[in-house]
């Protein structure tokens, strides 16, 4: 009997691992968009550079996944950069004035961290790692003050 099961439980171990590594990316993925967001917003309290770039900048991007598992809202309000988690099905008080909808965790740190360095948001959009929604600016403008952190980042650890 243990022999005729084997099978069974080889495909079901597979989809049961499959799943949940999944769960760890999306996690990951989570987990460093909200770092992300909270490494922008001391940076911006430190560097008068980087909060030149936001001084009378009001508005909302909100990056969530195709299934609405993950919901992180980026608020860019009084020169500073407030983040909040949202639960699937909650909504927010704040209208986003841009949305970032990814189909996976890959799809999102490929639009975070792009190979090679290089932000290219058409290349993101024509991959179908992401769908953009509302105003294209914000986007653009968040790209813009992710890349600026990167560098800088760089040039402090090399």
């Amino acid at each position: 009997m243990d022999k005729l099961m084997y099978p069974v439980r080889k495909v079901m171990y597979f989809f049961l691992k499959r799943s949940f590594l999944k769960c760890q990316r999306d996690e990951i993925a989570e987990e460093f968009l909200e770092l992300l967001l909270k490494l922008m917003s001391i940076s911006f309290c430190l560097d008068k550079k980087l909060r030149k770039n936001i001084e009378g900048f009001r508005g909302a991007i909100q990056f969530r996944s195709k299934d609405n598992a993950i919901r992180v809202m980026a608020l860019f309000k009084d020169d500073k950069l407030k983040t909040k988690e949202l639960k699937p099905n909650e909504e927010s008080k704040e209208r986003p004035n841009a949305t970032v909808v990814f189909k996976d965790a890959y799809g999102l740190m490929n639009f975070l961290l792009p190979k090679g360095g290089q932000r290219d948001v058409l290349r993101s959009i024509l991959n179908n790692e992401v769908v953009l929604d509302g105003n294209w600016n914000y986007i653009y403008r968040f790209g813009f003050i992710a890349t600026h952190l990167q560098l800088q980042l760089a040039k402090t650890i090399a």
